[in-house]
C-alpha cells in the first residue's frame, strides 16, 4: 500500500541524510564540542548523534548538573531547526550521545520522538 511506500522511502532518506553527514565527521561543532559519528537504525527508525566533549563539559557532574538546560536546548532544535524537519516529517526519534574526549566513557544521553 502507498503508506508502506512512504515508509520505505522515508527510512531511504533518513539513511542517506546519516550518511551523508558522517562523511563529514569529525566535525568541530564548537570549542568543546565534536560531532564523531551519526547512524541511522531502519529497525526504530531513529537516528543517533555520537560526539565528543572536551573542557568544562567533559565532565560527568557538570553534565548531570545541566542535563535539563541541555535537553531543553536539544528539544528546541529538534523541533524547530531545518535540518531536522525531514526527520520530523517521517516521525524518526532523535538521540545525542555524548562522550568524554579524555576517557572516552559516556556522559549523557538524549532521545527525542519527532512529533509527525
Amino acid at each position: 500500500p502507498e503508506e508502506e511506500r512512504q515508509k520505505r522511502e522515508a527510512e531511504k532518506a533518513d539513511k542517506r541524510k546519516a550518511e551523508k553527514t558522517n562523511r563529514s565527521c569529525p566535525t568541530r561543532m564548537n570549542e568543546t564540542i565534536t560531532l564523531d559519528s551519526t547512524c541511522y537504525n531502519e529497525k526504530d527508525n531513529s537516528v543517533s548523534y555520537f560526539y565528543s566533549v572536551t573542557g568544562e563539559l567533559d565532565n560527568a557532574t557538570y553534565m548531570n548538573t545541566h542535563y535539563a538546560a541541555f535537553k531543553q536546548a536539544l528539544q528546541d532544535a529538534v523541533d524547530n531547526s531545518v535540518e531536522m524537519e525531514e526527520y520530523r516529517k517521517f516521525g524518526t526519534s532523535i538521540r545525542y550521545i555524548y562522550y568524554s574526549g579524555s576517557s572516552k566513557r559516556q556522559l549523557a544521553a538524549f532521545s527525542f520522538n519527532s512529533p509527525k
